[in-house]
């Protein structure tokens, strides 16, 4: 099967959250390489895969014991999903709607739908599948499910062997094999549906080759906010990827190449940029926590926060300032009305920004008025969110501060 066109490339990289600019000239190898690290990042790998063990099948082989649908089920354990996604689910259920994810309408989430359906075919007792064309006719994936391993307690690794077949390749092969399943393990025959897009994706996942070979597909689910912000990073132009000489003079917050990038990514950058100027800034002093509660364990959830995070619990050092990764800068930050108990919690602001590099709070006694025009433009018309939080462009002026740009909405798509 053909590789993936540049233009689904970036309407995949749409799709797991990574926006690239529509005029983007970013090299074919560099679209390919932010691709890899972005289904690696869905795959959870940099997090559950530090050391990749070099044999994926001497793992222990995935507990049976439970029954359908508990907690040792790998269709269950193959579904990852983030806090958006569950209330998603939950809202449709309460209006009768069985699922709020179409078939078809994004190629990642039937990527994951598909995965769910392989964990579903081991616990049922399927060893072999098809993957096929809504059409039947242009490409289809013959796949023998072999063994399921443990990764850990909530990741399986289903070993799989996979062959494609598309327009060109001789059908016959795909055929006979599929007869010679039907007759060891008995009919119907499974088959899945899969758009061309999908099928090129899930492929990609295996780095597949021409013949049948072993691979080891692991559970797919949506970016967590720290990868979606890293893989949107300013990683050089704007525009080209290229080393960036100079970044734009009014707002700051790109850059480039050269003039000629700068120029050809103007109708795109315009908006952000003319709604910064004549805002009003305010320095605003912070700290790594909240009076009283030190030393107390914390975690932030927001709605692309995964559920496989929701253990990833912290500590902050209350006396070491944080790492400040932006520079000279500007960022985003979100500004939210703690909503946690104690004495300070009505008088605390949190701050943080999308990477979470930067966790901190704005307590009323260190700067009350600014505290206050800060809480009025949460609450205000410019706020939303129902007066709980907003976003603002903010830069790291002080190991202990920032400057806020307090009136002027983000004219960006905000993902966290």
């Amino acid at each position: 099967m053909d590789t993936l066109t540049r233009e689904e490339t970036l309407k995949v990289l749409s799709e797991l959250g990574i926006d690239l600019p529509p005029a983007s000239k970013l090299p074919g190898d560099a679209l390919e390489k932010r691709l890899r690290q972005a289904l690696n990042a869905a795959q959870y790998v940099p997090r559950i895969l530090p050391d990749p063990p070099s044999n994926p099948a001497a793992l222990h082989p995935w507990p049976e014991n439970g029954s359908m649908g508990g907690s040792r089920s790998v269709h269950e354990a193959v579904k990852r999903n983030n806090v958006a996604e569950i209330n998603t689910v939950f809202e449709a259920r309460k209006r009768g709607q069985n699922n709020p994810y179409p078939l078809y309408e994004s190629a990642i989430m039937d990527v994951r739908q598909t995965l769910m359906s392989i964990g579903k075919y081991w616990d049922e007792g399927v060893r072999w599948c098809v993957i096929q064309d809504p059409e039947c006719e242009i490409s289809a994936i013959n796949v023998k499910l072999l063994s399921v391993h443990e990764l850990n307690a909530k990741t399986p690794v289903i070993a799989v062997l996979y062959q494609n077949f598309a327009e060109g390749d001789n059908p016959l092969l795909g055929i006979q094999w599929c007869q010679a399943q039907v007759d060891k393990y008995g009919p119907p025959a499974y088959c899945i549906t899969a758009t061309i897009l999908e099928q090129k994706i899930l492929l990609k996942l295996q780095d597949f080759e021409d013949d049948y070979k072993v691979s080891f597909p692991l559970p797919v689910g949506p970016l967590g906010y720290e990868d979606i912000a890293k893989l949107n990073s300013d990683t050089g132009c704007a525009l080209c990827g290229k080393k960036s000489s100079s970044r734009c003079s009014q707002c700051q917050t790109v850059s480039y190449c050269g003039q000629d990038c700068q120029r050809a990514d103007w109708p795109h950058h315009k908006r952000t940029c003319r709604s910064l100027r004549g805002g009003v800034w305010r320095t605003v002093p912070f700290a790594n926590v909240v009076p009283g509660p030190m030393g107390k364990y914390s975690v932030l959830v927001n709605h692309y926060t995964p559920l496989t995070d929701l253990n990833d619990i912290k500590s902050p050092n209350p006396d070491e300032p944080q790492l400040n990764i932006h520079g000279d800068k500007l960022f985003l930050v979100k500004l939210q009305n703690q909503q946690s108990s104690g004495p300070m919690a009505s008088e605390t602001i949190l701050i943080y920004d999308r990477r979470q590099s930067l966790v901190a709070y704005f307590v009323k006694g260190k700067a009350s008025e600014v505290y206050d025009e800060i809480r009025k433009e949460i609450q205000g018309p410019r706020g939303g969110y129902q007066g709980l939080k907003t976003y603002r462009w903010a830069k790291r002026v002080g190991d202990w501060e920032l400057s806020i740009c307090l009136d002027r909405e983000p004219q960006t798509e905000i993902r966290w």
